[in-house]
């Protein structure tokens, strides 16, 4: 009688169903792979954000979210990949401000996929604010200093950047252009390929996040001269606000956008910014991020995504086209 209670108990578990999988309602999604295409290079905040994101939606939705870099063009190839692909959620964007706002102002009429119209908007993981630092042979220890020298020597410092057109590139020309200074441009592909020349002396100096110069500030790598915010960060609280740095009007913080092909289905979005809103709880990713000197914003629906990025590029535009920055 046990024996056959037993198995009567072992044939009803085998009988029950698996435990769902999270899905978009009213459809299987996702019942495959998902494409993350990364509008920046590796080792970048965009690109922290979009691992640490993928990681925890592969986990619980039971698929893989494979991410993949395609940093050319400051993110354009990345926005041209997104859009030729299906509007059926399996192929995401994550980009930066320079590759949702700062290419508007940047290639104006060039511009194949305008973020407002070429794509679809899913929510925002993290904003991070932009740090200036110095290699450590600079003759420059406070932003003063920094100043003085770029105007005794116009055009003799180079600077380094993720790329033409990112939020690197641009806050340090919009910081050049508040002084009244000049210095020459050099892009790299990704901020790890600048930051190798910037420690070895071969740039003076790099705008970048928080998320990124934070370890190198803190072991001595490089100076941090000004935080381009109006608030110092606990995580670097001795660099000083550009503000208290003489420079208020040097304000610059970028933020991680995800998107999706124009035309995705509403619940699928929604569907993405839940599950992403999610992730970003969990202590594994919160904890990561904000130890890297992000913010996580919350309420970043779709509909509120695009009001947002809509408002920044009305922001960033003019700034950039003031700037005089250029891209080939």
């Amino acid at each position: 009688m046990i024996r056959r209670t037993l198995l009567g108990a072992a044939f009803a578990l085998a009988a029950l169903p698996a435990l769902a999988q999270p899905r978009a309602p009213g459809t299987d999604y996702p019942n495959r792979p998902v494409r993350i295409v990364v509008a920046l290079a590796p080792g970048g905040n965009a690109d922290i954000n979009a691992r640490l994101v993928a990681t925890g939606l592969s986990q619980r939705l039971g698929q893989q979210f494979v991410v993949e870099n395609r940093p050319s063009g400051g993110g354009t190839v990345a926005f041209e990949t997104v859009a030729q692909t299906p509007p059926d959620g399996y192929t995401l964007l994550v980009g930066a401000l320079g590759s949702h706002t700062l290419n508007v102002g940047l290639y104006g009429d060039r511009l194949r996929v305008h973020p407002l119209t070429g794509v679809d908007h899913i929510t925002i993981s993290s904003h991070s604010a932009i740090v200036l630092v110095v290699n450590n042979n600079f003759p420059a220890r406070t932003l003063a200093e920094f100043r003085a020298q770029l105007a005794a020597n116009p055009n003799r410092f180079d600077f380094g950047s993720s790329g033409n057109g990112t939020t690197g590139h641009i806050a340090a020309a919009l910081m050049l252009h508040l002084m009244g200074a000049q210095a020459q441009h050099v892009p790299y592909r990704g901020s790890a390929a600048a930051f190798q020349d910037l420690l070895a002396g071969r740039t003076a100096f790099q705008a970048d996040t928080i998320s990124f110069v934070t370890e190198p500030i803190r072991s001595g790598q490089v100076r941090g001269l000004v935080i381009a915010t109006p608030q110092r960060s606990p995580m670097i609280p001795d660099v000083p606000t550009s503000a208290e740095a003489g420079l208020p009007d040097f304000q610059a913080t970028t933020w991680t956008p995800w998107s999706a092909t124009l035309g995705t289905p509403a619940p699928i979005r929604q569907f993405l910014y839940e599950q992403i809103t999610e992730v970003l709880k969990t202590p594994e990713v919160r904890d990561r991020l904000i130890a890297l000197g992000n913010t996580i914003p919350e309420g970043m629906t779709p509909d509120a995504t695009r009001a947002f990025i809509a408002a920044e590029i009305d922001k960033w535009v003019p700034i950039v086209r003031a700037s005089g920055a250029r891209v080939d």
